[in-house]
């Protein structure tokens, strides 16, 4: 129960921010267009419960696809999903990143929040984190970019900790 209302909070909060942030910046056009995206890299998971098996930061290949929507020049949302083992378990995450974007001459740099859910063979949990990253145009409407992503997974009473670094395309439309 603590669980689901952690979450909805999370959820709230975020979208109050969408909503409210119009308000406060003025009006501008975002500039960059809605684009699909491919990662790739590693992740750390660290930590376990009864219904997860424990890995003290064994590294293990992570891949997934994103859509990116600018909302804003400096606000886009992120929903993933995302692909990595847990030891000897297979998990899966599906997410959505509030990301604050920060021009700096050829590149953009990135920082965010990341709420979503992991699913473990049949158990489901709800993790939230912080992402950062910088991507730089390569060619008209392609993309390349470098994260980190760090999250807690909520699991019973434990948190299971998980790192993500991940590069990868953006496909522009």
């Amino acid at each position: 129960m603590m669980r689901a209302c952690f979450f909805a909070v999370v959820c709230l909060a975020g979208l109050l921010f969408i909503v409210a942030a119009p308000a406060r910046l003025p009006a501008q056009s975002s500039g960059d267009s809605v684009g699909l995206g491919i990662l790739a890299g590693a992740a750390f998971p660290s930590g376990g419960t009864e219904n997860i098996p424990s890995s003290d930061w064994e590294a293990g290949f992570n891949w997934g696809f994103f859509v990116n929507i600018p909302l804003i020049y400096t606000f886009h949302i992120t929903p993933s999903a995302e692909l990595y083992r847990f030891g000897e378990q297979n998990a899966t995450d599906l997410s959505i990143a509030f990301k604050f974007i920060v021009p700096v001459s050829a590149i953009d740099i990135y920082f965010g929040f990341v709420p979503g859910v992991t699913a473990v063979l049949d158990v489901v949990d709800i993790h939230v984190g912080l992402v950062g990253g910088v991507s730089f145009n390569a060619v008209s409407n392609l993309d390349l970019f470098a994260q980190a992503k760090y999250k807690f997974l909520f699991e019973g009473d434990k948190n299971i900790r998980v790192l993500h670094l991940n590069g990868g395309v953006l496909f522009k439309f």
